[in-house]
């Protein structure tokens, strides 16, 4: 029997098959155990000079009395119409004025906020309030209440991030909004959050849940004088993560994040993860090579390391400072975490 004749009647076995919703593994075996992860979308940036001007443009569009949040995500394009970052994250800027409230919502998704330009900015997190200052990373749990308020008299700006994209792959997302006439939500003070405040000391007697951290506000302060004693690891970053003080894991199951530091005249190696990762500019100035592109960025633009994507950083003129999101924690639990470095 020729090469052609077997061709022929393989492909119409294979009609047959898939008439009665079976799939042969033979012909599609490298589609449903690839090689190697493949992601869909390429390295990107969002530039703080683009963004900022829409930030504020929003503001006068856009009614925080009319909208849930007054957020603008930055949308990959290998995407389309799906407003996500990466494959499994979303990050965001927010923009409030004086005396404008975010009103209160809860979700699956877990989340973080990073104070840019939020000084005088307010997080009500599970009933505390979490002021917010330069370099304040604020977390948030899944399906805990939260809300935003701005307290100073000028216009606040945060980044967020979110996990969305990966909760919805697995159809698994709740949302449940609040009442934004609930005035007693915003009157509370530090509550618990004051029994996280000092580093290495815990309270006994004090219940931590094993989900996530106990500690929701971590000062921007405090980040920047450990950073700056870290020592260099092997990729040659200053790195701090952010920890569950209860654990010393992850800040939460399925987002985890990281602070770094770019010494003057120094290059990382280049490294490779199966996690997704986007990374914010803390401060000063610098070149990526990621994949096939390379970036030049500075102070609060953004830009993606797309998982199992060779990546390699150096800071120029001064040291730089990077805040980097991932959902390495949910690879770590799924047992899925890879990581090279050349």
């Amino acid at each position: 029997m020729t090469q052609a004749v077997m061709g022929k009647q393989g492909s119409a076995f294979v009609s047959e098959l898939e008439g009665k919703h079976l799939h042969p593994l033979w012909d599609r075996y490298q589609r449903i155990t690839p090689v190697q992860p493949q992601a869909p979308d390429v390295p990107f940036i969002w530039r703080w000079r683009d963004v900022e001007p829409m930030l504020h443009r929003s503001v006068a569009e856009v009614s925080i009395n009319d909208v849930e949040r007054r957020a603008l995500i930055m949308a990959h394009p290998a995407f389309g119409s799906e407003t996500t970052t990466t494959s499994t994250l979303l990050a965001a800027f927010t923009v409030l004025d004086p005396g404008e409230r975010a009103r209160p919502h809860r979700h699956t998704g877990a989340a973080i906020r990073f104070a840019t330009r939020a000084e005088g900015a307010v997080t009500i997190v599970d009933g505390r309030r979490c002021e917010m200052k330069a370099g304040d990373l604020i977390v948030t749990p899944p399906m805990v209440w939260h809300g935003h308020i701005n307290e100073s008299d000028q216009r606040i700006i945060w980044f967020d991030a979110a996990n969305m994209p990966l909760i919805r792959a697995f159809d698994a997302h709740f949302f449940e909004p609040g009442d934004p006439r609930n005035n007693e939500f915003w009157q509370v003070d530090a509550g618990e959050e004051r029994l996280w405040t000092e580093a290495g000391l815990r309270a006994q007697g004090v219940e931590a849940s094993p989900a996530h951290s106990p500690k929701y506000r971590y000062p921007g302060e405090a980040t920047r004088r450990l950073i700056a004693a870290a020592p260099i690891g092997a990729d040659g970053l200053r790195v701090v993560r952010y920890v569950n003080p209860a654990t010393g894991g992850a800040v939460m199951p399925t987002l985890d994040c990281y602070a770094a530091r770019l010494d003057k005249g120094t290059a990382t190696r280049r490294k490779r993860a199966t996690y997704n990762m986007v990374c914010l500019v803390v401060a000063g100035e610098g070149r990526s090579s990621i994949g096939e592109a390379t970036f030049e960025w500075s102070q609060h633009d953004v830009f993606t390391i797309p998982h199992w994507t060779w990546a390699r950083h150096e800071a120029r003129g001064g040291h730089a400072d990077l805040f980097m999101v991932t959902d390495k924690s949910a690879f770590e639990r799924l047992d899925l975490v890879r990581e090279e470095m050349e």
